[in-house]
């Protein structure tokens, strides 16, 4: 019911405003929800769904369910005590930059129904690592949060300029032990300003480079690599033949925002009309999914996959896991189905899975590969 009432009432005003607007509006709600316990018990009575075969164990951490949100929705941590109210297993900060970032020019966000999409063109616009932390604090979360760290959008004299921005970022967060995880963003198809060098953190080269300088900051936490997602499987695992070196790497997240704007997932009106960015949502899911079954059937039990792309329905999700995938994270599918729909999300995948006969999440990822 309250998915209907969002989906007919209070989602047609939603968009009648700027998408940057409603963001930061939805941003200020979610933190004064979360400050109140009453709030927080009503919304999780309301909204989460609650089954023993969603656990999952994800590199050491406990979780009471799959789904995450992903990291570019609450980049400067504001919703981590409203989070799991609304069914989140587990939710991604950020991406963080060491500095603060005012981002590219707005607008940062917009809207592509019909495709059921959003166009992103933050640059990861961010509060810098300093502030995040201190917004986070000494609290404890009722859910694993995990902080995604990347370089901005500006203007780097070198390569290795960024390599040490990045590492600084992660020295600067080792202090925060309630952090669970780590994100490395190598990912964001924004970051226009750094096109030109010859080193890219998202090719060998510059990977290399990167994981060698980050090898020397002793991370203890499990991270994940957030990778490109319009990059062939063969050039997806010449990154991983890098990752796989470093045993502090926990695994791989598939992936990111689609930039092809002739993906057939679009509606060519809402396409030809877009703004500056790239895209969100179902125009994503084709080649995230066909990304997860490449790389599951090359790395299995050698890197962990998270999916990301396209989940808007407990069908989506399944279908990541049942590719290789051992968690999903997820944002679209929420703004234009509702905050309600995480439960729901959750819960087909337990009727999935007992549909199956399986009697978890674990015994259900890859099996679409190894039938």
């Amino acid at each position: 019911m309250s998915g209907i009432i969002y989906r007919k009432i209070i989602k047609p005003v939603l968009f009648n405003f700027p998408a940057d607007q409603v963001h930061a509006m939805v941003l200020t709600l979610g933190r004064w929800l979360g400050s109140s316990g009453i709030a927080r018990k009503f919304i999780g009575h309301l909204f989460s769904y609650h089954n023993k075969s969603l656990h999952i164990n994800l590199a050491g951490l406990s979780i009471k369910n799959p789904v995450g949100l992903a990291a570019g929705f609450d980049y400067d941590a504001d919703l981590m005590r409203i989070t799991p109210s609304i069914g989140f297993g587990f939710q991604s900060i950020g991406t963080v930059t060491l500095g603060a970032y005012r981002g590219n020019p707005r607008p940062m966000l917009g809207r592509l129904p019909k495709s059921r999409s959003l166009l992103v063109n933050k640059g990861f616009k961010s509060a810098g690592m300093q502030a995040v932390l201190k917004k986070i604090g000494k609290n404890n979360f009722e859910i694993p949060i995990g902080l995604s760290i990347g370089a901005t959008n500006r203007r780097y004299e070198n390569f290795n300029e960024i390599t040490e921005e990045i590492a600084a970022g992660f020295s600067l967060v080792r202090i925060a032990e309630n952090i669970q995880y780590y994100e490395l963003n190598i990912s964001c198809p924004n970051l226009i300003n750094i096109a030109s060098f010859t080193e890219r953190v998202d090719e060998p080269a510059g990977f290399t480079a990167l994981l060698a300088r980050l090898n020397k900051e002793q991370i203890a936490k499990p991270l994940f690599v957030k990778m490109p997602l319009e990059k062939s499987p063969e050039e997806i695992i010449a990154l991983c033949e890098i990752v796989i070196k470093y045993s502090w790497i926990s695994g791989i997240i598939l992936s990111n925002l689609a930039k092809d704007r002739g993906n057939s997932a679009f509606d060519p009106e809402e396409i030809k009309n877009a703004g500056e960015g790239n895209f969100s949502g179902k125009p994503t899911e084709k080649k995230s999914n066909e990304l997860i079954s490449a790389l599951y059937e090359k790395y299995r039990g050698k890197l962990i996959i998270i999916g990301c792309g396209g989940i808007f329905s407990g069908a989506d999700a399944y279908e990541k896991i049942k590719r290789g995938a051992s968690a999903v994270q997820m944002i679209t599918g929420m703004i234009y189905m509702g905050p309600g729909q995480i439960g729901v999300i959750n819960k087909e995948i337990a009727d999935l899975l007992k549909k199956d006969g399986f009697k978890s999440v674990a015994e259900a990822v890859g099996t679409k590969i190894t039938e």
